[in-house]
């Protein structure tokens, strides 16, 4: 398999069938190995780096390891079933607490964070399905993480913060818009590093002010720079209101967060207060709300 795991890399970096093509002649491959190595490809298709082509040669020669009825109508996915997707297409990143999935609906991709600790699918979900109606989110349930953080992340995009459309939401899982791109700890180098970070400081501001949020957990790691070069604020499962108690000294500690991040890796900087002050005025008015 390790073979294999490096042939798929020199596949992915050429764009070319051929390496991995050629480190399957000969090879065992079970039908998980075979679905793990289309996952994997799918997911660089998805994010531009392979063309539909050199998937489609794979996807062809592999299919003549699948079970037979891997290579017709799927079994049912109880989690797609939960979530109200089609299908399930792969992982796009895996984090402390959720991952997050690329899926398929009607046709279109989105993203599902699926919270480990209550996935909620093995329940009956029939009872429990949450989506916006009539700009209403029906029959929450407190105490659910998914449930909190979807309800922020729909404040956010209705206040024009840039953060992933939030669709719809169950216990233990969020639909949303996918964006495909790279976190900013790990994105190509930006073009124009010193506007990306006005960008974002703009939009911590306009969380804070417009939305009355503060992230809580902002760094290089909860930014996504999609393939067009924008910068979406994600994960807003720490979110705190605004004008709760030690709120701005969390909102100090993202923007610092945030601008060192690109004093580290860009050299490129701004004034942390200035940003949290500009929030405090605009929150609280010009001397109002210290202390």
């Amino acid at each position: 398999m390790e073979q294999l795991g490096r042939a798929l890399l020199e596949t992915v970096q050429k764009d070319d069938p051929e390496p991995f093509l050629e480190a399957l002649e000969g090879a065992e491959v079970s039908p998980e190995d075979a679905n793990r190595f289309l996952e994997a490809l799918r997911i660089q298709r998805e994010k531009g780096k392979i063309s539909e082509e050199t998937l489609g040669v794979i996807e062809d020669t592999l299919s003549e390891v699948l079970e037979p009825e891997e290579r017709g109508i799927p079994e049912p996915d109880p989690l797609a079933e939960y979530a109200g997707v089609d299908r399930i297409l792969g992982t796009i990143m895996t984090g402390k607490e959720a991952d997050v999935l690329l899926a398929e609906r009607d046709g279109e991709k989105v993203a599902l964070k699926v919270y480990r600790a209550h996935t909620g699918y093995e329940e009956r979900y029939e009872e429990r399905i949450y989506r916006v109606e009539g700009g209403e989110v029906r029959r929450i349930r407190r105490g659910d993480a998914a449930l909190r953080e979807f309800s922020r992340l729909r404040r956010a995009y209705e206040a024009g913060v840039k953060v992933p459309e939030p669709y719809d939401a169950r216990p233990g899982l969020i639909v949303m818009e996918y964006i495909p791109g790279e976190p900013l700890h790990r994105a190509p180098d930006l073009d124009d590093p010193r506007s990306v970070l006005e960008d974002l400081l703009n939009q911590v501001v306009r969380l804070a002010v417009n939305a009355e949020l503060v992230h809580g957990d902002l760094s290089a790691f909860n930014i996504l720079v999609g393939d067009d070069g924008t910068p979406y604020i994600i994960d807003l499962s720490e979110a705190v209101k605004v004008k709760e108690p030690g709120a701005f000294e969390t909102l100090q500690r993202d923007v610092k967060n945030l601008v060192s991040f690109f004093e580290r890796k860009y050299g490129v900087s701004a004034d942390v207060d200035e940003v949290v002050e500009r929030v405090r005025r605009d929150v609280y008015g010009t001397d109002c709300g210290r202390g």
